[in-house]
């Protein structure tokens, strides 16, 4: 979901270009797939929550999950059923994930407990987010983020919507200290195809290899995690 927004220091901005050239982020996109995918299971409620262009949605079969988003330019992408205002949708949910859109809202928490209203008893919430407010730069600014994350920050609003968090890890390990050589080079914001490609292909598989053997608890460019509606 690419909620534009106003403030005195932000622009109104919805990602659209960087959205479409992340869509060349091959292993970093497939990465994410796998993880929301292998809580998948036939005639499960699963809802994807800021579909975006439908870049994680649209690889499930045509019509077994839901799509939320509200941008108009973005959902004739989206090869879902999608719905533009939750408040109004009565259906309980078995898995909602929602990747790199919390840090668009600013009512973070609010919009939190609603997807945990939507949830099932046992139902499960995942939540992909960017970390390490340090990092903070330009490029957040050009994109429309609130803030980013650390593993306190996203556990914290995952209890406080009443949810039992059972994972909360730090994602790309490389990307962190890229980031920051980023925010140091005091760069304008905006990705090129071309390094999207060399990182998602070069970089990312070694920060991966990182991930795994810090087991996601030192650092990283993004925050994952995962939490269960009790019974």
């Amino acid at each position: 979901m690419n909620q534009a927004k106003q403030t005195d220091d932000k622009v109104d901005y919805n990602g659209s270009d960087n959205l479409a050239i992340m869509r060349f982020a091959v292993n970093y996109n497939g990465g994410l797939y796998k993880w929301i995918a292998q809580d998948v299971k036939p005639g499960m409620n699963v809802l994807d929550f800021g579909a975006g262009n439908g870049e994680y949605a649209n690889r499930f079969p045509l019509g077994t999950i839901d799509a939320a988003e509200i941008d108009p330019e973005l959902i004739p992408q989206i090869n879902q059923p999608v719905v533009t205002d939750i408040d109004t949708f009565a259906k309980q949910y078995d898995l909602i994930y929602t990747i790199n859109v919390l840090e668009h809202v600013e009512h973070h928490a609010e919009i939190t407990q609603k997807l945990a209203q939507k949830l099932r008893p046992g139902g499960k919430l995942k939540i992909f987010v960017p970390a390490r407010q340090e990092i903070y730069s330009k490029m957040d600014d050009h994109v429309g983020h609130y803030r980013r994350y650390d593993k306190g920050m996203v556990r914290q609003i995952m209890q406080g919507a009443g949810l039992q968090v059972t994972d909360v890890r730090y994602y790309d390990f490389a990307g962190y200290f890229i980031s920051l050589l980023y925010k140091w080079l005091r760069k304008d914001g905006r990705i090129t195809k071309e390094s999207i490609v060399f990182y998602d292909r070069v970089v990312f598989p070694v920060s991966r290899f990182f991930d795994v053997i810090t087991l996601g608890r030192v650092i990283g460019k993004n925050v994952f995690a995962e939490a269960v509606k009790p019974a």
